[in-house]
């Protein structure tokens, strides 16, 4: 596989592989090769060693994220602590619809 310079440009080309893309290198001619993670089925390899590479460097910190397997604090809308959500509160419905309203 060369690992030349590439763009993903088409709908057909739309299945790729993560680390190629990462380093800017060709992606393989044969696309039905390609697998994505068995975890989080989000992200696409080539190879084991793109994958393993990926793995190490990238992918170990957000797998458990895209899998929803794991939730970061304050990472999901509270409307209780949402400035939005409080001024909408605070301003009411009639007024929020007012299309002279600045807020």
């Amino acid at each position: 596989m060369s690992h030349e310079s590439s763009k993903i440009s088409s709908p057909e080309n739309a299945k790729f592989c993560a680390n190629c893309f990462n380093y800017s290198w060709d992606q393989p001619d044969d696309r039905s090769k390609i697998q994505q993670c068995g975890k989080c089925k989000f992200i696409n390899y080539c190879s084991k060693e793109c994958q393993q590479e990926h793995w190490e460097k990238v992918h170990k910190h957000h797998c458990k994220y895209l899998a929803e397997q794991k939730v970061l604090p304050q990472s999901r809308h509270d409307p209780a602590n949402c400035t939005g959500c409080k001024e909408q509160v605070e301003t009411g419905p009639v007024e929020m619809a007012n299309p002279d309203n600045p807020v």
